[in-house]
């Protein structure tokens, strides 16, 4: 029989162990469930195809986790305060790459996009002054599409970042340039975005960001380009909404007998998306389709004498 001293020790050693375990567990994830970070924002929705002003709060929130015990992936939802829809949703592994992500229409309709191999998020390890390119391939297995992707990475000096939210010192100071081509059979569609980004550890995330959109032009249809800011105005925690993770995450190929889909009309690209092609995507299918309905019907049409 273990002493009343020994089983003291015994269960103090325990408890010690498994709350060791339990910081271990919560320090091996970049995020928090329930973390938020709200941004005054001016300008269009970056990513978005349409340059329409959408000036007002944007909201980014992580409302859970999901994946095996080995591959967790953070889901980070963004919305606005103007609008009752979800945008998006990423999903973050722990190594703080973006794996995969969720565009929604205003229809609630959802499509899962995948990058292989997954692309940073927000930050990247690398001195100032430092130049990284970093090469990937975006796929959408719905509409059977894959983009390759190339992000040019400059970190740049650290700078002071005055916000709503506060005064963050020693910001570190990225510009990131992506650039992608979205190949059909008739044309190529080049698409260019610039985002010029503040990070600051205290935040665990942006502190601001410019986002500039070059112009997207296809055949006789066009888009002109536009810039975007988005200001830190608050970060903390939050209680997450109940039916804010979605049953069906973006974590792998459609399941057998899935139906597939290259309906994504009027889906926005989220702004920390890195790339528009999904948005040029929808344009482009729905633009042939209707070509084709209209080509389709001029030939069906009587011949009036």
């Amino acid at each position: 029989m273990i002493a009343q001293p020994i089983r003291v020790v015994l269960s103090y050693i325990v408890i010690c162990l498994l709350s060791t375990l339990a910081v271990a567990q919560e320090a091996a994830g970049p995020f928090e469930v329930g973390r938020r970070w709200v941004y005054e924002h001016e300008g269009p929705r970056p990513g978005a195809m349409e340059p329409n002003a959408i000036d007002g709060q944007r909201i980014l929130h992580v409302v859970g986790v999901v994946g095996e015990p080995n591959a967790l992936r953070w889901v980070i939802e963004e919305r606005y305060t103007n609008g009752p829809n979800v945008v998006g949703r990423l999903y973050v592994d722990a190594e703080r790459l973006l794996v995969a992500f969720d565009i929604e229409n205003d229809k609630g309709e959802v499509a899962p996009l995948r990058y292989d191999p997954p692309v940073p998020y927000q930050i990247l390890e690398m001195e100032i002054g430092q130049k990284q390119t970093v090469e990937t391939t975006l796929h959408m297995p719905r509409a059977k599409f894959a983009v390759p992707t190339t992000l040019v990475v400059e970190r740049l000096e650290d700078e002071a970042v005055a916000a709503p939210a506060g005064e963050f010192v020693g910001c570190r100071h990225y510009n990131v340039v992506n650039s992608s081509t979205f190949d059909i059979k008739i044309a190529k569609v080049p698409l260019t975005e610039q985002r010029e980004r503040w990070y600051h550890p205290q935040v665990n995330g942006l502190v601001k960001e410019v986002y500039t959109k070059g112009p997207v032009k296809f055949l006789t249809w066009s888009r002109p380009g536009y810039t975007a800011t988005s200001v830190l105005a608050s970060f903390g925690r939050a209680d997450v909404p109940p039916g804010s993770l979605p049953a069906s995450p973006a974590t792998g190929p459609p399941m057998p007998g899935e139906p597939e889909s290259e309906d994504l009309s009027g889906g926005p690209v989220p702004w920390f998306v890195l790339g528009g092609v999904a948005v040029v995507a929808a344009g482009v299918v729905l633009r042939l389709r209707r070509r084709r309905r209209k080509r389709t019907a001029a030939t069906e049409s009587p011949i009036n004498s």
